[in-house]
């Protein structure tokens, strides 16, 4: 299921809202990817883009999080570690999978439910969650 950036997630920094755009759209690109399992590539091209860019972005959040003296940047950096595991785990558990010369339905529905929490489990529920308690201290986008 694809996701559309909605103002709802903005947290009024032009540099964060543009950075989890990108990351929206690489986890819809990697949803496109499953509609053709058997083409591994692109399977594994968004999965390693997804997982270096998430790490890039907690960096630059965090740093801009500092920056604004964002009070609850402590709270936000574990979530970003916590989802630094995850995400680490759940590349690792693709690059297994897609190893695998013929794939199985079971591995199919594995690497779909990876995809579906990355979306809705993980970016959602992280900036909707978290990230929007930047809203009003990094900064506006507004006049």
């Amino acid at each position: 299921m694809t996701i559309k950036w909605d103002k709802r997630f903005s947290v009024n920094n032009m540099a964060i809202d543009a950075e989890h755009k990108l990351l929206l759209t690489t986890i819809n690109g990697l949803e496109l990817a499953l509609r053709h399992p058997e083409d591994k590539e692109p399977l594994l091209f968004f999965i390693d883009q997804l997982y270096e860019y998430s790490l890039e972005h907690f960096r630059h959040e965090e740093a801009l999080q500092l920056q604004y003296f964002f009070p609850f940047r402590d709270e936000n950096k574990r979530g970003h570690d916590e989802l630094e595991i995850e995400i680490t785990r759940i590349r690792l558990d693709i690059h297994r999978i897609l190893k695998k010369a013929e794939l199985l339905p079971e591995d199919i529905e594995k690497l779909r439910s990876h995809s579906a929490f990355l979306a809705k489990g993980w970016l959602m529920k992280h900036i909707l969650t978290e990230d929007l308690k930047m809203k009003g201290f990094m900064g506006s986008d507004e006049p």
